[in-house]
């Protein structure tokens, strides 16, 4: 690095570079802490932002929260249709990053993101939901996973099987790129239309990020979005009727298309 380069902006590509923090170094300290080995986590796996989706899942299958981690991303295993799988839990932005990380060290091999948008353009209306094929990458957690790229993108295999189970469930259901960004609360106008007019057909905080941990662990990533509130009139809204955004009634189809994909891509 030149001292000149200490002026620009941190678009430095270490994604090739070795890591000094690997989830097996936090894994070794939960050991110790808890007294337990790592456990195994099954290849089929939803991570998801709702959390009344991780807490039906508990209630309905008989499933046993476990934070291993210790870093409040916990996960439970169940069955459903003979297949295994695990659902765990982020908060959502940037720390979903960690959280989905542990996961694929645990073992999940084969995810769909469960998370909320705002939709950017009236064709999208709050309740429907969003495949997204790719994502803009405004989060500043990507760099740290992916090469520098406009977009990331999910798994084609696993993106499918979504659409196949989309189909078959019957909901509202779109595709389209949508624009990530981690800033929560400075979706500048200037960006919003920039993105909107490029084809971006939501807003959320954690897609672009979750593709990229996808792309350089080895794994496959797809995204399944709850659409809770809209932008499309250029201000944060949420329709009347929707005082409290994302509880199971609202995202309950959400969580049974990701399943039914699952064991579609467990078939393939």
């Amino acid at each position: 690095m030149t001292e000149s380069d200490r002026d620009l902006p941190i678009t430095w590509d270490t994604t090739s570079a070795p890591s000094a923090f690997d989830p097996t170094d936090w894994f070794d300290y939960c050991e110790r802490i808890t007294g337990r080995s790592r456990p195994t986590l099954p290849a089929l796996a939803i991570q998801t932002l709702i959390r009344s989706q991780f807490d039906y899942v508990v209630e309905s299958f008989g499933a046993h929260p476990d934070d291993f981690t210790l870093a409040d991303h916990p996960f439970a295993i169940f069955r459903y249709r003979d297949h295994e799988i695990v659902i765990g839990y982020s908060a959502k932005g940037s720390y979903a990053a960690g959280g989905l990380d542990e996961m694929i060290a645990l073992g999940a091999k084969t995810i769909i993101l469960l998370g909320g948008a705002a939709t950017l353009g009236h064709d999208i209306a709050v309740d429907d939901l969003l495949i997204v094929t790719k994502a803009l990458r405004d989060d500043g957690i990507s760099l740290h996973y992916q090469p520098p790229t406009r977009y990331s993108h999910p798994s084609e295999r696993l993106t499918a099987c979504l659409t196949e189970a989309a189909a078959a469930h019957g909901a509202r259901v779109h595709s389209g790129p949508v624009w990530t960004t981690t800033a929560h609360f400075r979706q500048a106008l200037p960006r919003l239309h920039a993105f909107r007019a490029e084809g971006c057909r939501a807003v959320n905080n954690e897609t672009a990020q979750a593709f990229s941990v996808g792309w350089l662990r080895g794994v496959e990533v797809a995204s399944l979005l709850n659409i809770g509130d809209t932008l499309a009139d250029d201000r944060f809204l949420v329709p009347t009727g929707h005082a409290k955004l994302y509880q199971v009634d609202d995202a309950r189809a959400q969580l049974d298309i990701a399943l039914a994909a699952l064991v579609l891509a467990d078939h393939g």
